[in-house]
Parts: C-alpha cells; sequence; structure tokens
C-alpha cells in the first residue's frame, strides 16, 4: 500500500517534466488572460491532456497540476524555451494551431487571448504572416 502511494507521488513528478506540460501551460494561460475559463475552453485542454493521460495518470490530474503550477507562476518563459529548445517548425505550427482553436472555443475571440497568441508566436519564432494564416484557416 505504501508502495503504490510513493509510485503515485513519481508519476505526479513525471508530469512536470512532460512535453504535455508545454502546450497544456501554454493553453491555459490562454484560456485565462481574458479573465475566466470557459467550460468550452477546459473541454478542449482535458481533451489535450487525454492524449497523454496513462493508466497511472489521469487527464484530468495532469489539468489540475498544469492549473496550480501556471497561478503559482510569475512567467511561462520555461515554457517558450523548451519549446524553442525541442521543438521543430512543423511541431511549433501544429502548437499555434491548437491554440488559435482555444482562442476561438469559446465562440468569442477576446482581444486578450488574441494578443496573447500572436506574443507566443514571436516568442516561439513563428513569423506573424504564418501566425494570422493559421488563425484565417482555423476560422
Amino acid at each position: 500500500m505504501l508502495k503504490n502511494l510513493f509510485q503515485k507521488k513519481q508519476s505526479l513528478e513525471v508530469i512536470n517534466t512532460h512535453e504535455a506540460d508545454v502546450a497544456l501551460r501554454l493553453m491555459f494561460e490562454i484560456a485565462i488572460s481574458d479573465g475566466t475559463l470557459d467550460s468550452s475552453e477546459l473541454k478542449l485542454i482535458k481533451k489535450r491532456a487525454d492524449k497523454f493521460a496513462s493508466k497511472d495518470i489521469k487527464a484530468s490530474t495532469i489539468v489540475k497540476k498544469i492549473i496550480d503550477e501556471t497561478q503559482e507562476s510569475v512567467s511561462f518563459y520555461p515554457s517558450i524555451k523548451k519549446i524553442n529548445d525541442s521543438y521543430s517548425s512543423e511541431e511549433k505550427i501544429e502548437l499555434l494551431k491548437v491554440l488559435w482553436e482555444l482562442v476561438t472555443a469559446d465562440s468569442v475571440v477576446d482581444a486578450y487571448e488574441e494578443n496573447l497568441y500572436f506574443k507566443i508566436a514571436d516568442l516561439i519564432k513563428i513569423k506573424r504572416s504564418t501566425a494570422n494564416q493559421i488563425k484565417v484557416k482555423t476560422n
């Protein structure tokens, strides 16, 4: 029984270094940038977390961990650095597609969310024209 308890704790720590963290963290940042977390936005975040869930780590656990870490953090620079260090251009573009889908999830393109989307695109070294193309294609 104690062995299982410690194994679960280790599993939660694995979430910190998981690739899913980066995308989910940015998704959550965008979702709350307008001051509210809409149910459709949360649904998309959970759907993304499901892709990285396993029998030991549930999607809801991953989402809770991301929410807690985001609320404690003052910068998403570490996430941006991870992306720039490990993502290819194609993976960055796929990430922007996911982020734009989140911006439009509640059927309202909030100025704060849109600005953060373009800021992230700039920080991960994707041209604004490419970010605009993603925006146009997914509308």
